[in-house]
Protein backbone atom coordinates (compact mmCIF):
# COMPACT_ATOMS: atom_id res chain seq x y z
CA UNK A 1 0.00 0.00 0.00
CA UNK A 2 1.48 3.33 -1.08
CA UNK A 3 -0.04 6.87 -0.51
CA UNK A 4 1.41 9.88 -1.84
CA UNK A 5 0.27 13.38 -3.36
CA UNK A 6 -1.94 14.15 -5.84
CA UNK A 7 0.33 15.21 -8.69
CA UNK A 8 0.02 15.68 -12.59
CA UNK A 9 1.35 12.07 -12.72
CA UNK A 10 -1.17 10.56 -10.49
CA UNK A 11 -4.00 12.95 -10.98
CA UNK A 12 -5.80 10.94 -13.50
CA UNK A 13 -5.71 7.99 -11.27
CA UNK A 14 -7.01 9.85 -8.51
CA UNK A 15 -9.79 11.48 -10.63
CA UNK A 16 -10.77 7.24 -11.81
CA UNK A 17 -11.06 6.83 -7.94
CA UNK A 18 -13.21 9.93 -7.16
CA UNK A 19 -15.44 9.46 -9.86
CA UNK A 20 -16.46 6.26 -9.42
CA UNK A 21 -16.47 6.57 -5.32
CA UNK A 22 -18.73 9.81 -5.47
CA UNK A 23 -21.21 8.42 -7.91
CA UNK A 24 -21.69 5.45 -6.15
CA UNK A 25 -22.44 6.92 -2.91
CA UNK A 26 -24.23 9.89 -4.67
CA UNK A 27 -26.57 7.89 -6.70
CA UNK A 28 -29.44 7.64 -4.17
CA UNK A 29 -29.27 11.25 -3.07
CA UNK A 30 -28.78 13.41 -6.23
CA UNK A 31 -30.52 13.09 -9.66
CA UNK A 32 -28.87 10.69 -12.52
CA UNK A 33 -28.08 13.69 -14.83
CA UNK A 34 -26.11 15.23 -11.92
CA UNK A 35 -24.29 12.20 -10.76
CA UNK A 36 -23.33 11.83 -14.08
CA UNK A 37 -22.55 15.31 -15.29
CA UNK A 38 -20.54 16.03 -12.06
CA UNK A 39 -17.16 17.54 -13.14
CA UNK A 40 -14.87 15.66 -11.07
CA UNK A 41 -11.62 16.43 -12.21
CA UNK A 42 -12.15 20.08 -12.21
CA UNK A 43 -13.33 19.77 -8.73
CA UNK A 44 -10.36 17.79 -7.67
CA UNK A 45 -8.23 20.45 -9.63
CA UNK A 46 -9.16 23.18 -7.49
CA UNK A 47 -8.67 20.77 -4.34
CA UNK A 48 -5.46 19.42 -5.02
CA UNK A 49 -3.48 20.81 -1.80
CA UNK A 50 -3.67 18.35 1.02
CA UNK A 51 -4.86 15.72 -1.85
CA UNK A 52 -2.80 12.09 -1.67
CA UNK A 53 -3.71 8.82 -3.25
CA UNK A 54 -3.57 5.57 -2.05
CA UNK A 55 -2.51 3.00 -4.87
CA UNK A 56 -2.42 -1.26 -3.95
CA UNK A 57 -1.41 -2.18 -7.35
CA UNK A 58 -3.76 0.11 -8.89
CA UNK A 59 -6.00 3.45 -7.20
CA UNK A 60 -7.89 2.55 -4.70
CA UNK A 61 -8.75 6.02 -2.39
CA UNK A 62 -8.23 9.90 -2.23
CA UNK A 63 -8.23 11.59 0.30
CA UNK A 64 -8.05 15.45 1.34
CA UNK A 65 -6.68 17.06 4.65
CA UNK A 66 -6.47 20.75 4.76
CA UNK A 67 -6.32 23.28 6.99
CA UNK A 68 -7.51 21.08 9.87
CA UNK A 69 -10.62 19.36 7.85
CA UNK A 70 -10.95 16.18 6.39
CA UNK A 71 -12.87 17.24 3.37
CA UNK A 72 -12.48 13.98 0.86
CA UNK A 73 -11.90 9.98 1.46
CA UNK A 74 -13.43 8.07 -0.89
CA UNK A 75 -12.77 4.30 -1.41
CA UNK A 76 -13.19 3.12 -4.83
CA UNK A 77 -16.53 0.88 -4.99
CA UNK A 78 -14.30 -2.31 -6.21
CA UNK A 79 -12.03 -1.94 -3.21
CA UNK A 80 -14.36 -1.34 -0.62
CA UNK A 81 -13.98 -3.70 2.81
CA UNK A 82 -10.54 -3.82 2.46
CA UNK A 83 -9.40 -1.47 5.37
CA UNK A 84 -8.35 0.76 2.65
CA UNK A 85 -10.75 3.82 4.25
CA UNK A 86 -8.90 2.82 7.98
CA UNK A 87 -5.74 3.45 6.18
CA UNK A 88 -6.33 7.02 4.59
CA UNK A 89 -7.84 7.72 8.15
CA UNK A 90 -4.87 6.52 9.81
CA UNK A 91 -2.70 8.37 7.73
CA UNK A 92 -4.81 12.01 7.90
CA UNK A 93 -4.86 11.34 11.86
CA UNK A 94 -0.73 11.48 11.49
CA UNK A 95 -1.24 14.98 9.85
CA UNK A 96 -3.39 16.56 11.87
CA UNK A 97 -4.91 14.18 15.24
CA UNK A 98 -7.23 16.91 15.57
CA UNK A 99 -9.47 16.91 12.42
CA UNK A 100 -12.63 18.61 11.61
CA UNK A 101 -15.08 16.62 9.18
CA UNK A 102 -18.76 16.36 7.73
CA UNK A 103 -20.63 12.93 6.97
CA UNK A 104 -24.02 12.69 5.68
CA UNK A 105 -26.79 11.94 7.24
CA UNK A 106 -27.43 9.16 4.89
CA UNK A 107 -23.53 7.35 4.98
CA UNK A 108 -23.59 5.18 7.80
CA UNK A 109 -21.22 3.84 6.84
CA UNK A 110 -18.54 6.12 6.94
CA UNK A 111 -19.90 7.88 10.19
CA UNK A 112 -19.37 4.33 12.12
CA UNK A 113 -15.64 4.37 11.25
CA UNK A 114 -15.59 7.72 12.24
CA UNK A 115 -17.11 7.07 15.54
CA UNK A 116 -14.49 3.93 16.10
CA UNK A 117 -11.59 6.38 15.24
CA UNK A 118 -12.70 8.89 17.99
CA UNK A 119 -14.84 11.34 15.99
CA UNK A 120 -18.17 13.07 17.86
CA UNK A 121 -21.16 14.47 16.33
CA UNK A 122 -20.49 18.33 17.22
CA UNK A 123 -24.52 18.99 16.63
CA UNK A 124 -24.08 21.32 13.54
CA UNK A 125 -25.22 20.13 10.74
CA UNK A 126 -26.84 21.72 7.63
CA UNK A 127 -29.78 20.48 6.03
CA UNK A 128 -29.07 19.99 2.14
CA UNK A 129 -32.48 19.07 1.15
CA UNK A 130 -35.47 16.89 2.91
CA UNK A 131 -33.84 14.01 4.72
CA UNK A 132 -30.75 14.70 4.35
CA UNK A 133 -28.06 16.40 6.65
CA UNK A 134 -24.39 17.14 6.34
CA UNK A 135 -23.67 16.43 9.81
CA UNK A 136 -20.24 17.93 11.73
CA UNK A 137 -18.03 15.41 13.40
CA UNK A 138 -14.56 16.31 15.14
CA UNK A 139 -11.82 14.50 16.53
CA UNK A 140 -9.65 15.84 19.51
CA UNK A 141 -6.56 14.14 19.94
CA UNK A 142 -6.16 12.01 23.61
Amino acid sequence: MNITPVNKRNFAQAVQVYRASWQESHKDICTPEFVRNRDCAGYLRQRLKGLYLLTDGEPAGVIRVYDGALSTLYIHPDKQGRGYGRALLNFALTLDPNLKLTVLSTNEKAAGMYLRHGFRYTGKQQLLHEGLWEREMVRSAI
